[in-house]
């Protein structure tokens, strides 16, 4: 049973997933619901409504059928109003940005880990002739509650005379963005890493790790813990809103330490002099795809069980601020 059947695209885009027949490691990917009696595990994405409840086809115990999602809870509870109550026993595994999934599926890709975790001395030389400060993309302002408290929050950094260069459809200039970034993006040297959900488990996205570390800019987070992002980052590479007593002390704070030179260069120290166990934990952490680490599920089958509620999985044990 080497092969694992993926039964739809992520949205029904096709190019969201690996290609058709891409072998990862003793596996073999595929969208051919035919392989369905071959396939060793059957993966589905949150979104998919096409899941024939009760299931009429084949199945045996051989079979692993794993839940994909890397949306946050708050959304898919408060917009897309998911509960996920018709598959209760139905789940095998979890496929989530969460470390503890089956299947950790994080915003960092296996191949920029590499990357970042690969860079010295001169990469940080190169970040510190940058002269831009904040940057910060967003397009949802209003649809969950973290949206409008980061707005806000934003808002108040502002006030207080931190310059902020903000972009996206909340601001009508998407298409400013658009063009910046082929010029100007590189000389930004903080990311505001605003989540729309706050204290989520765990959830840390693009705006962490693609539009922040693995740009060589220092991350500003609010939404995650400050011990998520501590357990699942370089130590020292991030500032926390958690940490200041209001959005104009952090929108101080930045603004001295934008002056400082040294300061600054601190939080590339785990970049110049990566020393501790914490680096051979992350390399090891971040070192497979989802499909490798799945493959190896498959391939040892040494989990068995099923879970009864997908709805308790992802919802019972988070935060009341993140489902609020």
């Amino acid at each position: 049973r080497s092969y694992i059947l993926m039964w739809r695209p992520p949205w029904g885009i096709a190019d969201q997933a690996v290609p058709e027949g891409t072998r990862i490691g003793n596996c073999t990917l595929t969208f051919d619901r035919s392989m369905l009696p071959r396939a060793g595990a059957v993966i589905f994405h949150y979104t998919d409504n096409s899941i024939p409840i009760p299931w009429r086809l084949h199945r045996d115990i051989g079979q692993y059928f794993v839940f994909y999602s890397i949306e946050s809870p708050s959304f898919m509870l408060n917009v897309e109003r998911k509960t996920f109550q018709n598959l209760d026993n139905f789940f095998n595994l979890t496929m989530t940005y969460k470390e503890g999934s089956e299947v950790f599926y994080p915003y960092l890709t296996s191949r920029d880990a590499k990357e970042i975790f690969g860079r010295g001395k001169e990469f940080v030389d190169t970040i510190m002739k940058r002269e831009k400060k904040q940057l910060w993309v967003v397009s949802n302002c209003k649809a969950l509650r973290g949206s409008k408290i980061r707005m806000k929050y934003s808002n108040e950094m502002v006030a207080a005379g931190m310059q902020i260069d903000r972009y996206g459809n909340c601001f009508g200039n998407r298409r400013e963005y658009d063009r910046l970034q082929q010029e100007n993006l590189p000389f930004y040297k903080f990311y505001l890493s605003f989540e729309n959900a706050e204290h989520c488990k765990d959830y840390i996205t693009e705006k962490f790790w693609a539009r922040g570390i693995l740009d060589g800019r220092v991350p500003v987070v609010w939404g995650p813990s400050k011990a998520d992002v501590t357990r699942l980052a370089p130590p020292g590479s991030f500032i926390h809103a958690d940490d200041f007593k209001s959005p104009a002390k952090l929108a101080k704070y930045l603004m001295v330490l934008d002056k400082n030179d040294t300061a600054y260069r601190e939080y590339f120290a785990w970049v110049e002099k990566p020393s501790g166990a914490w680096k051979e934990r992350l390399l090891k952490l971040y070192s497979k795809t989802r499909e490798e680490l799945l493959c190896d599920i498959v391939m040892e089958h040494k989990i068995n069980k099923v879970i009864p509620s997908i709805y308790d999985d992802l919802y019972k044990d988070e935060a009341k601020s993140c489902l609020a």
